[in-house]
């Protein structure tokens, strides 16, 4: 297992997804890590989309809502552009993420000020789910029955609670959330603007966005997701601002 070896490969670009009618982005994230302290953050690293290459740190203080901060082009194009209406906050910010060993990770983000570490692990039964769905074609990720059926093999067999990977986002896009790799982290520290964190934990009851359940506990991933694309001028024109076009007209 060398996650730095295989996510230091990915080569940042700009792509349309294979399903007609979709946006999509691919990379890694960490879906959820909640702390002691009560805060929850998460990452996530898209070098793939239809838009620009980004990297989004998701932060939510104890009783309050989520802020989104984005290191990209735009928040038209990052993860605000799913999540907008359920963020106390969205903001653009330098983020430098780094990977400092074969499975441990750093996340250093400017403003608001974040110095986060994390190390990743997997069990053999992660390793042979792994191996099983990096077989499995995309198109199983479309019918509703057998994206149900993975849910209850995340809840049953990994414990990471009422979890989702086909929901609508609070922007109103349906969106299919596909996880090729799990793993989770085995340990982390985090200091948020000069507060430190505490140290990792698994919550009783999944954690939210919008209505959109997280896992429970410390879990990332290297996947893909795809949203519908439910107002194409405006996608058209994120594309043309943004995407490979700008890139031909300048």
């Amino acid at each position: 297992m060398n996650l730095a070896n295989e996510l230091s490969d990915i080569e940042p670009q700009v792509s349309t997804s294979p399903w007609d009618g979709y946006e999509h982005y691919r990379g890694y994230a960490v879906m959820m890590l909640p702390f002691s302290s009560g805060h929850l953050l998460g990452l996530r690293v898209f070098p793939v989309n239809d838009f620009a290459p980004y990297t989004s740190v998701w932060h939510c203080p104890p009783q309050e809502d989520w802020s989104i901060y984005n290191d990209g082009p735009s928040l038209e194009t990052t993860c605000p552009r799913l999540w907008g209406p359920a963020l106390r906050h969205a903001a653009l910010t330098s983020i430098d993420v780094t990977w400092t060993g074969p499975n441990e990770l750093h996340i250093a983000m400017e403003e608001p000020r974040l110095e986060w570490t994390m190390t990743m692990t997997a069990s053999r039964l992660l390793r042979i789910m792994n191996a099983v769905n990096a077989a499995m074609p995309l198109w199983t990720w479309k019918p509703r029955p057998l994206v149900r059926n993975r849910e209850w093999l995340a809840k049953r067999l990994l414990d990471m609670g009422d979890l989702r990977f086909s929901f609508v986002t609070p922007n109103g896009q349906d969106v299919v959330f596909i996880p090729e790799q799990t793993f989770f982290i085995r340990s982390s520290h985090a200091v948020w603007d000069g507060r430190d964190l505490g140290h990792p934990v698994r919550l009783q009851e999944n954690p939210t966005i919008g209505d959109v359940p997280l896992p429970n506990g410390p879990t990332f991933v290297i996947g893909q997701a795809h949203a519908t694309i439910e107002e194409p001028e405006e996608y058209r024109r994120l594309r043309e601002t943004f995407g490979p076009e700008s890139a031909i007209r300048g």
